[in-house]
């Protein structure tokens, strides 16, 4: 049941809504720093071009390859398994105008989001990896892997998700050992990707596509601060990074609505209105905001 604040009167509803808002495009300037809600979307070559690709059969670094609107009406970066070895596809603090690699901790940023078109049957794991100050210093440190068994059958593509509440692993002499993220490795990533690598049913014709990798904002909702004054009540609250917020009232008949001015608000909000004979419901609803990035 949602949490209930009642003030002189005045009952304020705390409600929770998780949907998609599409903004404006977020401009590419250089050290942007990390933007809770940072969406990639691979719209043009320049954005596949300013990630990178490692491959471990040869050990170099190229940009990915780009489906663009001519093979796919969704455009995705991709790449073949190089020597039937596995691919590491990195973005970094000159990736989408850094928007990317950041404090993740001041921005809230509770997971990382990313689709991949492939073939199970060709998949051995699938893993992140972000470069950061962790346990060991900094280096390189990995997601929990995510098998084939756990996504389909069929070729597709697959959505996954990497939280940070769950462990992430340092390597120690060849062995993966588990640790929880902190705010100061949350705070230090300098470099996020996706590794893939194949099993032995791979081809040379074999590949992986990504898209919509997206920093995923906490939405969680606000703590509110209540009051009335000479006559007016005020509603003060202030939502996380990459989410917005809406005051809304009810509507006779059933249902709710947004109060006049109040929807899709950021950062700390100052809610003031006339206290009117009776009582007055709102309601605060978060919603995670998607911003799309691009690069020059």
């Amino acid at each position: 049941m949602p949490a209930m604040n009642i003030v002189e009167g005045t009952v304020v509803q705390m409600d929770n809504m998780r949907v998609l808002l599409l903004l404006l495009v977020l401009s590419a300037t250089a050290d942007a720093g990390a933007l809770a809600g940072a969406w990639e979307r691979f719209p043009t070559r320049s954005n596949a071009d300013a990630w990178t690709l490692y491959s471990f059969d040869d050990e170099l670094f190229a940009p990915p390859l780009w489906a663009g609107p001519d093979q796919d009406d969704n455009p995705y970066a991709y790449s073949y398994f190089i020597g039937g070895d596995g691919v590491w596809f990195f973005a970094d603090g000159l990736t989408a105008g850094g928007a990317l690699v950041g404090d993740y901790a001041d921005q809230k940023i509770s997971a990382l989001d990313v689709s991949v078109s492939i073939d199970p049957a060709e998949i051995d794991f699938i893993d992140l990896a972000v470069h950061a100050d962790g346990p060991a210093g900094p280096g390189f440190y990995y997601s929990t892997v995510r098998l084939p068994e756990e996504l389909g059958s069929d070729p597709d593509w697959y959505s996954l998700r990497f939280t940070f509440d769950e462990s992430w692993f340092l390597l120690d002499d060849g062995d993966f050992v588990p640790f929880q993220p902190d705010d100061e490795f949350l705070a230090s990533i300098q470099e996020v990707g996706i590794r893939i690598f194949p099993s032995a049913q791979a081809t040379v014709a074999s590949y992986v596509g990504i898209d919509d990798f997206i920093l995923v904002p906490t939405v969680a909702p606000p703590a509110l601060t209540t009051s009335a004054s000479g006559g007016d009540f005020t509603l003060q609250f202030a939502s996380n990074p990459g989410v917005d917020a809406t005051i809304q009232s009810p509507v006779s008949g059933g249902g709710w609505e947004a109060v006049n001015g109040q929807e899709n608000l950021t950062g700390p909000v100052v809610f003031t209105t006339p206290v009117l004979p009776g009582a007055q419901l709102f309601r605060v609803v978060t919603e995670e905001r998607l911003t799309p990035v691009v690069s020059p």
